[in-house]
């Protein structure tokens, strides 16, 4: 998970940013109308054990949040999941006097396992492409083919009917640069995969779900009611973000932005 940047949301709510509760409130409201918007436009997203899935995530983290019921489902049904992780992680807590790049890629790494482990996934499914964390955007052009040849490689070798990634435009400039290196990757790699967009950091910043919202050709919907505890403990085992990392500091990724990631439904977005 990355630093997202700021959005609408943001400017809509600057001069309530002294009165925090009132921001928290508006936030949720906004994102219960979308959310409502989405139910009523998106159709049920069926699960094929035939055909192959790869989830794409530009940190250790997004797949669980973003498609972690997408997993249990597709994993109960048999059907064949691979994950490719783009970045290690490493750029969480910079400066921290402990937790050191390369502490939180061995860190975040292992706890990626561990939160597969519970949703089904095998060890031998999973993918560390190793960029290093927070310079996807920044990439100079050698460094940006480099990288798409290497994630065009393992499309090659997995041969997809499916990817799940974040959304294009999804308040951060990590996985929007991900984005772009998948739509590389895609056309060096002459596969054909149908692509399905799911939200983070736009889901904590509901308006940027908006243009998604009205451009996508199809909304589709899982809908993993009854199994919203696993996903909460598949979270959890990112104990790197989710738990204050020394006395008195904040932890990564709060509570009340958890909260929107185990609603019962997630939602993908074909364009």
């Amino acid at each position: 998970m990355s630093h997202p940047r700021s959005s609408a949301f943001s400017v809509a709510t600057s001069g309530l940013a002294t009165v925090p509760w009132v921001k928290r409130c508006l936030r949720r409201s906004l994102s219960g109308c979308v959310r409502c918007a989405l139910r009523l436009r998106s159709r049920p997203f069926a699960v094929d054990r035939n055909r192959v899935a790869l989830v794409i995530a530009p940190h250790q983290d997004d797949e669980t949040l973003g498609c972690g019921g997408l997993l249990l489902q597709k994993r109960r049904a048999g059907a064949p999941v691979r994950i490719a992780y783009i970045t290690d992680g490493s750029a969480s807590y910079p400066g921290h006097p402990t937790l050191t790049p390369a502490t939180l890629a061995t860190l975040r790494q292992s706890e990626a396992r561990h939160a597969m482990r519970l949703l089904g996934v095998e060890e031998t499914a999973l993918f560390f492409l190793g960029a290093r964390d927070g310079t996807l955007a920044h990439l100079d052009p050698p460094a940006a083919a480099e990288l798409a040849g290497k994630i065009a490689g393992l499309l090659r070798q997995v041969r997809p009917d499916e990817i799940f990634l974040p959304l294009r435009h999804d308040a951060s400039s990590e996985h929007d640069a991900a984005f772009v290196l998948v739509q590389r990757a895609l056309a060096w790699s002459e596969l054909r995969p149908r692509l399905y967009e799911f939200p983070i950091w736009s889901a904590w910043k509901p308006l940027w779900l908006l243009g998604p919202l009205g451009a996508s050709r199809t909304i589709w919907r899982v809908d993993y009611r009854g199994h919203e505890g696993l996903k909460r403990q598949a979270i959890g085992a990112s104990v790197s973000q989710i738990e204050p990392s020394a006395p008195g500091e904040k932890p990564m990724l709060s509570r009340e932005f958890l909260s929107f990631f185990c609603t019962g439904s997630e939602y993908f977005f074909e364009r």
